[in-house]
């Protein structure tokens, strides 16, 4: 009968994905060092009992056993990852034909096979490195930072302040970093980003052997066994809205006020405005900024008109060169007087020029009445402007 009396002191012996293991340990049979020639079964389980085995079962034939001491070379593939492993082998004679004796208990894997794991992107540690996916949300890439690290790499001098990658070759030998592409047909690139926009890019194109430098809005330079050309009309990839995004402008009755000096009231408690002098046909005016380029969409006014039924609230526009457009409009003209705060608003804007010039154009809102009656009967709330834009601020 053999009984197993094996002590693991497995180490690694190979650098490979799937490494072999050398295992020593010590086999006694029948009290005593066993000696001679034996046959091995090896198998990897997930379990010391019953449980899944792992790989291939590893046979070694007449391994030779001096005065007990086991020192075999096992092979079982990429086996020892992330989870409990344990070998189970079975034993016999070299020159016996009988049936293998299985010995117990399983040996448990300690983590020192399992070190050279470490080797691989999946095992790397440390502040700053983690795994995360590419824009597409394809593959899995190896991160480092959040924008605030930097990395040096075989450079020994102080890295400067506006530097976040520090590459040095200290020898004779032309190196650094590589751009690489194995399909020649493709193109390697290198850009510079800056606020989200592709500002200046550098490629290489294998199938035209040709080097490129494009610099957004300006030509590009191109050389090639052709010399260098000159490319005109290159521009950066668009970064935009991918459909116009709505934004909004308010505009509370407070900040409004008179246009001609006339005596007005403007509450500091989100009252409104109106005119406090009956009879008075003084418009009230306030001042909207609105982002160049935008596309004006909607003007809304919340008001109160118990009164004169007359009460028009306008989006204008004032030019650089003195002259002036009503853009958007809306009036209580032909509504029954009716207490309480209500809401006007244009269906679509027809009037005047709907795209923001914010370069030689002012905006401003204008509330007016042909007969104010003085009090808050008749009185502005707020104003809103609505419009679109295509770019992000």
């Amino acid at each position: 009968m053999i009984r197993n009396g094996m002590l693991l002191l497995a180490m690694v012996a190979g650098l490979a994905f799937a490494e072999p293991i050398t295992y020593q340990g010590q086999m006694f049979f029948a009290g005593e060092p066993a000696s001679g020639l034996f046959d091995l079964e090896c198998r990897v389980f997930d379990s010391a009992i019953d449980g899944l085995q792992l790989g291939e079962t590893v046979v070694v034939e007449d391994h030779l056993i001096p005065d007990g001491a086991l020192n075999v070379v096992l092979d079982f593939g990429d086996v020892f990852d992330a989870g409990d492993a344990y070998i189970e082998f079975s034993i016999r004679a070299g020159e016996s034909e009988d049936m293998y004796n299985t010995l117990f208990p399983r040996q448990r894997v300690t983590a020192t096979p399992k070190a050279v794991h470490a080797l691989t992107a999946d095992a790397i540690s440390g502040v700053g490195w983690h795994l995360g996916t590419n824009p597409f949300g394809q593959n899995e890439v190896l991160k480092f930072g959040d924008g605030n690290d930097r990395v040096v790499i075989n450079r020994d001098a102080p890295i400067l302040p506006f530097e976040y990658l520090g590459v040095h070759l200290d020898n004779i030998q032309t190196g650094g970093i590589v751009i690489s592409n194995e399909d020649p047909m493709r193109s390697t690139i290198f850009a510079h980003v800056t606020g989200g926009v592709v500002g200046a890019s550098q490629s290489f194109n294998g199938e035209t052997s040709k080097w490129t430098l494009q610099i957004s809005g300006a030509n590009s330079i191109t050389a090639g066994s052709g010399g260098v050309e000159i490319a005109t009309a290159v521009t950066a990839p668009s970064y935009s809205f991918t459909e116009p995004k709505l934004q909004a402008e308010t505009v509370a009755g407070d900040v409004f006020h008179s246009a001609l000096g006339t005596p007005f009231r403007a509450s500091f408690f989100g009252g409104g405005a109106y005119l406090s002098t009956p009879g008075d046909n003084a418009p009230l005016v306030a001042p909207i900024a609105l982002p160049h380029g935008a596309t004006i969409t909607k003007l809304t006014a919340r008001y109160e008109d118990n009164a004169a039924s007359d009460l028009a609230v306008s989006l204008n526009s004032a030019r650089s060169d003195g002259s002036m457009a009503t853009i958007a409009g809306v009036s209580t003209m032909g509504i029954a007087p009716v207490a309480g705060i209500r809401s006007l608003e244009t269906v679509e804007i027809t009037k005047g020029s709907e795209v923001v010039d914010a370069f030689s154009t002012g905006y401003y809102l204008r509330v007016f009445s042909s007969s104010w009656p003085g009090d808050s009967s008749m009185r502005i709330w707020s104003v809103t402007v609505q419009y679109t834009v295509d770019a992000p601020n």
